[in-house]
């Protein structure tokens, strides 16, 4: 910079060259601190976007060098064989790259806010289904936030955090989780073999839990063959876990009881609960991470919608079972003997979940409803034939099945459907076109009712700082996250009342000939992106 000052050149060169290194030296500043573990302050990032507009004014005083880039440099830096050939990036989207990648990095921060488990798993979706996505650096940031000083999220140790969540979902207010004496009673009954094996597999879980996180930091493609690969991890996880949940049962004298929509008592097994619920969660995302990355052809949106609805099912009625026991604990804790504080630090743990249980509750309901309408829907389009099935010479439906369903065959639970069980729910010959266009006139209004319920909550089920959000324009960083959280559930919204319009406009036109005739020209399935694409999960025909 001294020498840039003392240099006999054109004063509007030397602001530029002036603005350009202290750019630099922000970034790199940027880099140290993140390195070092610190937190960046807001206040850098505008400098830095100042600095890019400076820079981007002065652009027109530079000669462009193409001998800097040339095609032979770039040889050397290709790490495949054959070479990559030249890329030219035009400065219009460096300047959207760099700005994107600035407000993201800014915006990642706000990961901070999450005060719970949940909360932050919601947090790291939100960034990592953004649009645009974030670049590599930003996705980089968040990944260190998982490990940073031995922390999660600079908040807990990996081993609270994982139990921070049991404590939310199946354990609240439970001895197998207390840390003393003095809390709800001796540290897991007093039985040694109970604690050691309840310490072996929360170690053993806390690895997949903390994957669990770090697979929303990769890039969309990555992220649902990785979904791929941890749903059996997952399912592994889940036979052992049952072991455990024998052994406490037997050591701690557990009483079966019976749950809702279930024919015998049965146990809660809390651990086993805790990795299903979550790994039904895995099998959604991946399903509806394909509808995103548009994998599925358009004669198979009907089978994929009609799997997603059987998942949700699935998971509603296991968020149904998880309450029946919560709320068994929350009684057991109001008639015990605690002292008065114990008791009301209990109770909170126990509504807590409940409130956790609900809201899951609440998105799966309205993901099974909308997923149900529009599986009557391609199935009606496939009948009268809107989206051309192509002709498969070497295949057969067993084989397409076979390959489709992949990620899913080798689960233990829930168990995968048959191929003919798939394709008779998929054509739904048993119903008469007419019945089944009611019929999705009918869900699509429940569809839309319960995206409209979803609505009015927010993304945080324990809010780190409640009076933030009771006034969200005083911060910046919660702001982000609801900002994200209420574009995602208004495009649910958006694609249940686009849903409702195209199950109405079906059923007018079931006698249109001439309107069927049209359709197979003019319809056609939005992309990412287009107009039309309410959702990136929610893929909606077009129609004339």
């Amino acid at each position: 910079m001294q020498a840039l000052q003392s240099a006999t050149f054109d004063i509007r060169a030397k602001k530029a060259l002036s603005g350009r290194l202290r750019l630099r030296c922000e970034i790199l500043q940027m880099l140290v601190h993140h390195t070092a573990g610190q937190s960046i302050d807001n206040s850098s990032f505008h400098v830095m976007h100042d600095l890019f507009n400076q820079i981007q004014s002065t652009h027109h005083l530079g000669v462009e060098v193409m001998e800097a880039f040339s095609t032979k440099l770039q040889r050397r830096l290709a790490s495949t064989v054959p070479p990559r050939p030249m890329v030219t990036v035009s400065m219009d989207e460096v300047w959207t790259f760099w700005h994107q990648m600035l407000y993201d990095c800014q915006n990642i921060f706000s990961i901070h806010d999450a005060g719970h488990s949940h909360d932050l798993l919601t947090a790291y979706q939100l960034f990592a289904f953004s649009s645009p996505q974030p670049s590599p650096y930003p996705r980089a940031v968040m990944q260190s936030f998982l490990a940073s000083d031995g922390m999660v999220a600079s908040r807990l140790e990996p081993l609270h955090f994982l139990e921070e969540d049991l404590r939310s979902l199946t354990l609240p207010a439970s001895p197998l989780l207390s840390t003393s004496k003095n809390d709800y009673g001796i540290l897991y009954f007093g039985k040694q073999d109970v604690a050691d094996n309840m310490q072996g597999s929360i170690d053993k879980a806390e690895y997949y839990f903390i994957t669990l996180y770090r697979v929303f930091c990769l890039n969309l493609c990555r992220i649902r063959r990785t979904c791929c690969h941890a749903l059996v991890e997952w399912d592994t996880i889940q036979g052992e876990m049952e072991d455990v949940d024998s052994l406490i049962q037997s050591q701690s004298h557990e009483q079966a009881s019976l749950p809702p929509g279930s024919s015998q008592p049965t146990y809660s097994f809390s651990m086993s609960s805790w990795i299903y619920h979550h790994k039904l969660t895995l099998h959604r995302f991946t399903i509806q991470m394909g509808f995103q990355l548009m994998i599925y052809a358009p004669h198979e949106l009907a089978g994929m919608h009609y799997y997603l609805s059987s998942i949700s099912g699935v998971h509603l009625s296991h968020l149904e079972r998880m309450c029946h026991f919560v709320v068994a604990r929350e009684t057991a804790v109001k008639q015990s003997n605690f002292r008065a504080d114990i008791k009301t630090k209990a109770l909170a743990e126990c509504n807590g979940a409940l409130n956790r249980l609900f809201r899951q509750y609440a998105w799966i309901k309205a993901t099974n409803l909308l997923a149900s309408t529009l599986r009557i829907i391609f199935v009606v389009l496939n009948r009268w034939e809107i989206f051309s099935t192509p002709k498969f010479y070497y295949s057969d439906d067993k084989l397409r099945y076979d390959i489709r369903m992949k990620p899913f065959l080798n689960l233990a639970i829930p168990e995968p459907l048959s191929s003919t069980e798939f394709a008779n729910e998929t054509n739904m010959q048993q119903s008469s076109t007419e019945s089944l266009l009611d019929e999705a006139v009918k869900l699509s209004g429940l569809a839309k009712k319960a995206w409209e319920e979803v609505s009015k909550t927010t993304w945080n089920v324990f809010p780190l700082n409640t009076a933030a959000y009771e006034s969200p324009g005083k911060n910046d960083k919660a702001s982000v996250l609801d900002a994200k959280w209420n574009d995602n559930v208004k495009g649910c919204v958006r694609a249940s009342i686009a849903t409702a319009i195209c199950a109405v406009q079906l059923k007018r036109a079931m006698h249109d000939q001439a309107w069927k005739q049209r359709a197979r020209l003019e319809a056609s399935l939005p992309e990412l992106g287009k107009k039309g694409r309410w959702h990136q999960w929610w893929v909606v025909p077009a129609l004339p």
